[in-house]
Order: structure tokens, then sequence, then C-alpha cells
């Protein structure tokens, strides 16, 4: 053996930490050579335990992979694996309630047969049985889930989930724009997750002697494969196509300048679809060999994926038209935001699907869905075709939505006297979909959730509680996205920083169209958001309505429930009372006709409606007027001050900030001399207030009296009155030019420039209108910081009520005289002041006055709601005694509680009374935290109908057999643990904690309201054993709701 290859083989067992093999000496060499026999031996054992680490580490590796998978399947199937479902032979054909077919349906079984929904071997037409009368289930039917806040308009298009990277927003340059693209797709493979695409994209250049690249969109997992540009049929050589897939950006630069014309740019690519970050949402299903394959998809563009899916020009601000082709597996329905055009058949089982060509439109709008799919098919009034389609599994439970959506659609048209401009709508049921509807032009994609309503319900002949709300639900739903339609589809905003423009003015639709048959629905509903829009944008997240989105995170983001679509509803409705409503009716239509096809910005909003806003002797423009509104940060608050010895009055606004109205928060020697709640703004001294309580008249022992006669003539204010609605004739969709759409992206984008004022249409009232001085209105602009005036009409005795009817949404604060004239008012006659206002006295009087100097006005004003009548009243102030009481956990207030117990049995009666009225009890459904929150309250106050005794007393009986409405249950046990000395109870829930059964959770919670010392300990073992942060929340949720009251709270909570 020579040296070298001595060196060799000894080596591995010899390199240093050099990782270079020591110099061998000759000695040592001979040495080797001498015992040549034993070298061997050190080699394999060398060998050998390389090759143990490997197959170790190898095997971990395949560990990590299985156990990834097998969690993905059970992900991926924890809804279909219980399911049975049925295969149409013949997925391509139109069918409907009335030519469904008898035959040609196999039974396919995936997985155990769900005992909710069974089918059997009858056709599709059978299985339409009548409707057959079931027990009529009332509010008190429906169980509200624990701790949950539910919005609406959050389960739209909101997804907050955070992305791995975040993608800056780039505009593209305008010299050169898309006019058309041509694009074929191969979906042949894509249950293997592959897709291959062809695209042709029609260019116009404004290029000039500086241009030579060409930039567009592209997603990082698609790979161009080929590209080619041409004009007028001569080859354009590229230099170079160079990628930015941190912005998802494609730079293809040239040899030669861009001259102006028409250019075609050729690509054919791939991709991988159903991914991370993604605009496809893939429903998987396990085949007969066990894996988990794609069987549908759909997809959701919005706000920036469709560069994910095709090399696109990816802005809302460019349009164009496509012609789209598939390719595809005939088993398969495939859908795309217009009808098909045709079908050819290829090799095998292949099929060629091709599409009519779209109009203009943004690349988010553009939508694709496949799967083996079944139509519900319903006509319009002008024939149009408009379906719902569904898994087989779900076909049953789509009658609801198909027999609403064609008169919500005629009513739109009706309303907007502006044509619908596609041939078809399509509705789809979405297995997997991240938000509750997507308005694709043509083709609206909702969660099945969403849209279907379960058959149990609809098979009522009576209407119930919970069937109503539900299909309130479904409606708000479909109006919001049929709304789309007109409102982002056929006008598109230009940058996603007007964003309301879609979703403000589709929110509006909906109120407005669902107030014919829900009239107390949709008005209280209205109402709870914008209360929930006035705490939340008074708050440090106030973000502006109108505000620069410079990454696809912001965009994200920008989808909230409040925020977004409630402000953007809001700012709606405040242009229409500024404007009147026929003004406004006639100014939208005017807006859908002249900027059809096209991208816009607010400006053209204001060029659409009246110049000047209506509201008092001043007028203003409209667009100064809301410019305001739409870019600050937050909403004002206004000051009012009187001095009641002269008739002067105070209006300062300022941005609300409930931080400011704190009384622990403050620094007594910065306070401001002209604050709203201090000495110089009421007659009364700060030391005459010291002391009092709400339980007692102590509290207007310095209110004014009249010093003088006020004056009999009354000053008339009035509004201008509506005009006669007219109807203009319905132009055709032709007639709505689109020539101009290129010329809008090259305006300027305007850059707002926020501040903390705001034109604020003022306006007060005072008097009784039962009074033979009647009521008095001011109306007047205030546009600067502050303003003092004189009303030598309002006397001192008399309360002052600002914004009366809740009209604009801004907030009041008065000096505490009028505070007090107000909550006096409210108890001796409450009707005196509009519903609406009382709603925003309740709202305002907790920011104000509840942790102000004087918070036991606030409780006064609370103590009102005992003869209240008014369920949506009633509603926000028991969200107002909820928030008190959860304030003063801790604390033993049983004076609070003893005070507070009558307006809480109010509530408790209300609840009763409303059991006649289907639509007023949907009202406590609006927001599912209501119910819980009574039976709290119940509890707390130790009202009877707590009942806490004999819900213990079956609980003990029953411990393995929940209640129907477990919450309550839970409420009543743990307010009896709480009270009672109950050694037997407490040994049962020890029991329970230890058996960790089915009903553990149960028990948890109850644990947190133990005296035990060894229960409590015990379940704080486990709740910290579990590891999960939902159950350690709820438990001290729990805990604290019921533990407000006691003086223990503290021994409770430590254990936690």
């Amino acid at each position: 053996m020579t040296e070298t290859a001595l060196v060799e083989e000894i080596e591995p067992c010899l390199r240093t930490e050099t990782g270079k093999p020591p110099e061998l000496s000759d000695s040592l060499i001979s040495g080797l050579s001498s015992i040549s026999h034993r070298k061997p031996d050190y080699a394999r054992r060398c060998i050998i335990v390389l090759l143990i680490h490997a197959v170790f580490i190898l095997a971990v590796f395949l560990a990590f992979l299985i156990g990834h998978w097998l969690s993905e399947q059970n992900e991926n199937n924890n809804t279909a694996a219980d399911e049975l479902v049925y295969i149409i032979t013949r997925p391509s054909s139109s069918l409907s309630t009335t030519n469904l077919p008898s035959d040609d349906v196999t039974l396919l079984t995936t997985m155990k047969p769900s005992p909710r929904f069974q089918l059997t071997s009858l056709a599709p037409r059978d299985r339409l049985i009548p409707l057959e009368p079931q027990r009529n289930f009332t509010l008190m039917d429906v169980a509200p889930p624990a701790y949950e806040s539910y919005e609406f308009m959050e389960e739209l298009h909101a997804r907050h989930e955070k992305r791995k990277q975040d993608v800056l927003l780039v505009p593209l340059p305008t010299h050169t724009l898309p006019l058309h693209y041509d694009l074929s797709l191969d979906l042949t493979k894509f249950d293997q997750k592959i897709l291959r695409g062809s695209l042709t994209v029609h260019l116009e250049s404004f290029g000039n002697s500086t241009d030579d690249e060409i930039l567009f969109h592209v997603g990082t997992r698609v790979n161009i494969e080929r590209i080619r540009l041409r004009r007028e049929g001569k080859r354009v050589y590229p230099k170079t196509l160079k990628r930015e897939d941190q912005k998802k950006l494609a730079r293809l630069v040239l040899k030669e300048r861009l001259n102006r014309g028409r250019y075609l740019l050729e690509m054919e690519y791939n991709s991988t679809i159903c991914e991370e970050d993604g605009g496809l949402h893939c429903y998987y299903e396990v085949d007969s060999a066990n894996n988990s394959v794609v069987s549908s998809f759909t997809t959701k563009f919005e706000p920036a994926l469709a560069r994910s899916f095709v090399p696109c020009w990816d802005d809302p601000g460019i349009k164009a038209t496509f012609n789209i082709s598939v390719l595809h597996h005939s088993k398969y329905v495939v859908l795309s935001n217009m009808p098909k055009s045709g079908q050819k058949r290829r090799s095998g089982d292949v099929v060629t699907t091709t599409f009519h060509e779209t109009p203009p439109m943004s690349t988010y709008l553009l939508a694709f869905a496949i799967g083996e799919l079944l139509p519900l098919e319903m006509r319009t009034e002008r024939n149009l075709p408009l379906a719902v389609w569904t898994h087989p599994e779900d076909f049953l439970s789509a009658r609801f939505a198909a027999n609403f959506s064609p008169v919500m659609f005629d009513r739109i048209e009706d309303e907007l006297e502006v044509p619908y401009p596609l041939p078809k709508m399509d509705f789809i049921a979405a297995r997997s979909f991240p938000v509750g509807g997507m308005e694709n032009w043509g083709l609206i994609v909702f969660d099945k959730q969403s849209l279907l309503l379960d058959s149990s319900l609809e098979d009522s002949l009576n209407m119930t509680v919970d069937r109503l709300y539900h299909e309130y639900r479904i409606e708000k739903i479909i109006t919001h996205e049929i709304a789309h339609q007109w409102f982002g589809n056929l006008v598109t905003m230009r940058d996603w920083s007007d964003l309301w423009l879609n979703e403000g003015f589709a929110t509006y639709m909906v109120y407005q169209l669902l107030e014919q048959e829900h009239p107390k629905l949709t008005e209280n509903e209205y109402l709870t958001r914008l209360c929930q829009l006035v705490r939340r944008q008074s708050t440090l997240d106030r973000p502006a309505l109108v505000r620069p989105l410079t990454t696809e995170q912001e965009v994200e983001q920008s989808f909230h429930g409040t925020h977004l679509y409630t402000k953007g509803c809001v700012m709606v409705n405040m242009i229409r009372d500024l404007v009147s409503e026929f003004e406004f009716r006639s100014g939208v239509r005017r807006y859908l006709r002249k900027n059809a096809y096209r991208s816009v910005s607010r400006q053209e909003l204001w060029e659409s409606m009246p110049a000047y806003a209506d509201h008092g002797a001043e007028q203003q423009r409209l667009s100064d007027v809301m410019e305001g509104w739409l870019v600050n940060e937050g909403i004002p608050e206004l000051s009012i001050s009187r001095n009641y010895h002269n008739d002067m009055i105070t209006v300062t606004q300022r941005r609300c900030d409930d931080h400011y109205h704190k009384a622990f928060l403050k620094d007594s020697s910065n306070e401001l001399k002209d604050e709203p709640n201090g000495p110089r703004t009421t007659r009364s001294r700060r030391d005459d207030d010291q002391g009092t309580t709400p339980f007692n008249d102590a509290l207007f022992e310095y209110l004014p009296s009249d010093n003088v006669e006020p004056v009999k003539k009354k000053r008339k204010h009035g509004r201008r009155k509506a005009k006669k609605h007219r109807t203009t004739a319905t132009p055709p969709s032709s007639s709505i030019s689109i020539d101009a759409r290129r010329e809008e992206l090259r305006k300027p984008r305007h850059t707002p420039k926020p501040s903390d004022l705001w034109s604020i249409p003022f306006s007060y009232t005072f008097g009784s209108v039962k009074s033979t001085e009647g009521q008095v209105v001011r109306q007047f602009w205030l546009k600067n910081r502050s303003v003092s005036f004189v009303d030598v009409e309002l006397t001192p005795s008399q309360a002052v009520l600002a914004n009366p009817n809740w009209v604009y949404p801004y907030r009041v604060n008065y000096d505490i005289t009028n505070w007090k004239m107000i909550a006096r008012l409210l108890h001796q006659n409450y009707r005196e002041i509009p519903a609406k206002s009382r709603m925003q006295i309740l709202v305002d009087a907790e920011t104000f006055l509840a942790h102000s100097d004087l918070p036991q006005l606030f409780v006064y004003i609370l103590g009102y709601l005992a003869d209240e009548t008014d369920l949506g009243v009633s509603l926000i102030g028991m969200n107002a005694i909820h928030r008190l009481f959860d304030s003063f956990r801790g604390v033993n207030l049983p004076e609070l509680q003893l005070y507070l117990a009558p307006a809480v049995a109010q509530l408790d009666r209300l609840l009763d009374e409303s059991q006649t009225d289907t639509e007023l009890a949907a009202l406590w459904l609006i927001d599912p935290t209501r119910l819980s929150k009574l039976y709290h309250l119940r509890c707390m106050t130790n009202l009877p109908t707590c009942d806490h005794q004999a819900q213990a007393r079956r609980w003990m009986l029953f411990p393995n057999s929940p209640h129907d409405d477990v919450h309550k249950q839970v409420t009543a046990v743990c307010h009896y643990f709480f009270t009672h000395n109950v050694t037997r109870e407490e040994s049962l829930l020890e029991a329970q904690l230890k058996s960790r059964g089915s009903l553990w959770s149960t028990a948890v919670q109850l644990a947190a309201c133990s005296h035990a010392d060894r229960v409590i300990r015990l379940a704080a073992k486990q709740i910290v054993a579990t590891k999960n942060a939902a159950i350690f929340a709820s438990t001290l949720q729990v805990c604290d709701l019921e533990s407000s009251t006691y003086d223990n709270f503290p021994i409770t909570i430590t254990y936690f």
C-alpha cells in the first residue's frame, strides 16, 4: 500500500480541528506497514459509526415528515371525513330545480356517513321535500357563545393573519398599460398543485425616447418559461428579464426604446398552486390510495394576489379585458367571470372550455372555480340567469340563497337605475374560503357557512328567532356582495387608500335595502355598529378612513369591520344627510353612469354630488367638509360649556381620546383652565359635588333656576324639503364610454393631509315639543377650534341637547350642570329625548363621566334604565352596566348592585316581552354576547331569574348531561358556589376535574368560582399543564365577572 492510499484510508479518523490530516512521519509509516493487517478494522469502524449517524438523522427526518403529513390530513378532512357525498356523472350540464336528472346518480362513500345529513338513492328533485311543522324555537332556546365578539363585516373580506414576508406595493409606470389579456390555462394537473398557462397581453405604449423596459407583477412561485415581445408582427428583442421577488415584480429590459403604439407580450409559464400566500384556496380529499389530493379550488385575488396566478398589471386602477380558455378534465365544472362560449373535447376525458370576453376590469376581480359542482339556477325579472353552485352534499341548503338573490338583484338594479352589464351571475358556496364573501365580477365566492341555510331550520313552517337571524345574516352578505357589482366592479377605486368607496357604499346599501323587510334589525344593528365605532375611534387604535397604504399587509389589515366597513357606511350616511335623500340618490346614479368601467378617486364622487352641503344658513362645499372626516384619525369630540349668568355658550372641538377623561390619569397641576368639567363651566363649586351619591337628590342641589323670562317667539329653522322623485330612462350599457379610463391613471394621486380639525355640522336643541314655547333647534358649522355665542332664548334651567337624533358621528361632552339636567330629564320623562339621542347620551356619558371626578352621575344616568321600554336603547345601556361592574371587579359594592338591580330586572322583562315579536327578539343576537351579559348581570344583582339554586341542583343530579344553554348554567352554578358553603358540590367538582372527561372544561370554569383551596389549586395546576392560552383566558374571565362584587377575588386569582 502506498503512502497516499494509506493516508486516504485513515484520514476520516485522523482529521484535526483545522480540517487537515496530520503529517505522517517515516517511523509511523513503517510501523503501520508492519501491522497492515489491522488497518481495515479501524476504517470499518469509522464507516459504521458514520452510517449509524446517517441512519439516525434520516429516521428523525422521516418521522417529522410523516407527523406533519398526518396533521395536514386531519386538518384538511375534519369536516369531509364524516359525510356521504354523491357524484353527478354529468357535471357540465346546466341543472336547476326543474330539470334535475332522476338517474345517472352514483353514490360514493368517502367516510362514515354523518347522522345529520344522510343521502339515499333518491334523485335530488325527489329530496326537495315539503315543509313540515316543527317545534317553534324562541329566543330562550338560542344559547349564546361564551365571550365571543362577532362582527358581520369582519367576515366579509378581512384576513388578518400575518404573512411571513410583507410585500411593498410598487405603483407601475403608466407609459405601458395593458388593454387586453388572452389567457389559456391548463388545469389537468391541478389536483397535483400544478398550473400551466399561456398568456398574450395587448399593450399600449405611451413611451418616449427614454423608456426601454416593461414592468409587470409576477408572483414568486410563477416560473416564466418563455417570453416574447412583438410590434406590428416584428420581434422586439429583450436584453434581459430581471425578477424582483421581494416586490413581486418582473422587469423586461429591451435592446431598443419603446415607441408609441401597440405591442404584444407573449409568455408561457408554470406555477405551483394551493400554497401559502397564494390567491387560490383549495379543498383536499383523500383518494383511494389514502393520499391527500386537491378536489376543488376557488380564487380570491384581492388585494394583490392575481400576480400569484398569472403575470399581470396587478393594480386596482389598471383595467383591461380578458379572453379565457381552460383545459381540464370533463368531470369538473370550471367557472369564471363570464359565461362559457363553447367547449371542445380533446384526447380522452380532457376538454377545453372557453369563456366570453369580459368588460374592462381590475385584475383582483378575475376569478376561477373548479370542482364537481351543481347549479341551482334562478332568473331575475329581465331573465338574467343567477345560479348558486354548491357541492352535491350542500345542494339542499342553497334554496334560501337561490330564492332571495334574484329579488335583491332586481331591487338594486331598480334603485341604481344602471343595468348590470354582465350576461350572468354565479354564486359559489366554497368548502374552503378564508372570508365570508368575495365580490368577483359575475362570480361571487362565499364561504359556505355564510351562504347556506341549515335545512333543519328551513324546513320548519314556523318562523323562529334562530331561523330569522340566520336568514338575516345570509341576506346581508348577499346584498353586500351584489352591491359590489356596481360599487367596486363597475366603478373601482383608483388606489387602495380610497377603499371606502367600495366598502362604504356596499355596507350602506345593505342597511337601506333590507330596511323594508327588517326595519328593527337594520336600524338597531346600524346604531350598535355606530356605538362600536365611536368607542374604538376614541382609543389609540383610531386609523383614518383614507390613509396611505404601501404594503400588502397594510391593505389586508385595512379590511376592518369597524374602521372600514362601519366608518365608511357612516360617512356615506353623512353625505346623504348633508345633501338630502333625493339629491344623494341622483348623485349616486350620476357617479355610476359617468364613471362606469373606470377607476376613480373620491374627487369623481364629489363631482357627481351637489357642490354644497345643506346645514344651517351658511353654505359649505361638500368636498371640503368631508375631507377632514376621511383623512383625520379618530372622531371629533365637542365640549359644550355654558355660562348660566350671561347665556354664553362655548363649543370647542378636539380629537376624542378616552384617556383624557379618566381622572386617575390626570395631572392636576397641568389641568386646563377651560376644561369642560372644570369649575369655570358650571355654577356649582367643585366642593359641592364631593361626597354626593347617585342615590339621593343631593346631586342636584346647586342646579340653576330661571332668572329671566324666556322669549316666547320661536325661531323657525327647518331643512330643505326633498324634491319629488323622478325616474330617468335606464341607459344601455353600450352607451357608457370606456375610452377615457387610461387617462384616469395618468392623473396625479392625491395625498391626504390629516389634521385635528373637522368641519362639523353642529346642531343643538332645547325646550319641549309639548310646551307652549315649543322646541328650538339651532344649526351652524363649527370649523374653528372654538366658538362662543349667546342664545337669549335658552333659559338657565333648560338642558341643551346637541346632535339630536345622533345624526352625525361626533361625541358631545357637556359641563357638569348640563349633564345633571339631562340626567334629571331622563328620570323624570325620558321620552322627551329621542331614542337615538338616549343611545348617544349613554355612550358619551360612559366616556366622559364613568371615570371622571363625578362617577356617581354616570351611575345615576344608568338608573333611568329601570323605566326604559325601548329594547335597542336598553341593550346599549346593558353593555354600559356590564362594563361598569367589570371595572369594579374585586370591590364589594352592594349599594351599586342594589341601585342597578331594577335596571337589570327591566332588561329581564324586555327579554320576556320580545318573545312575541321574532324580529324584536333577534336584536339580542346582533351581538352574541348580549344574552351572556344578561345572565351575568342577573346573578351579580341577585335577581330571582339567576335561578342559581335550581341550576345547581340540576348540575348535581345530572353532572354528565349538559344543559341546553351551558353558558347560562355555568353562570348560575358559579354564582351558587360563590354565595354558599358547598362542600358536597365541591367534592363532585373535584372528582370531575380529576376525571378529565368531556365536561372537564366546564368543571375548570366552575373551579374558578370555588372557595375551596384544594379545588382552585387542582384546577390551576391542570390549566397550566394544558399550555392552552384560550382555556386560561376563559377561566379567568368567568372568575372576573362572577367575583366582581366579592372580597375574595384576589385570593381566587392568585392561583392563576
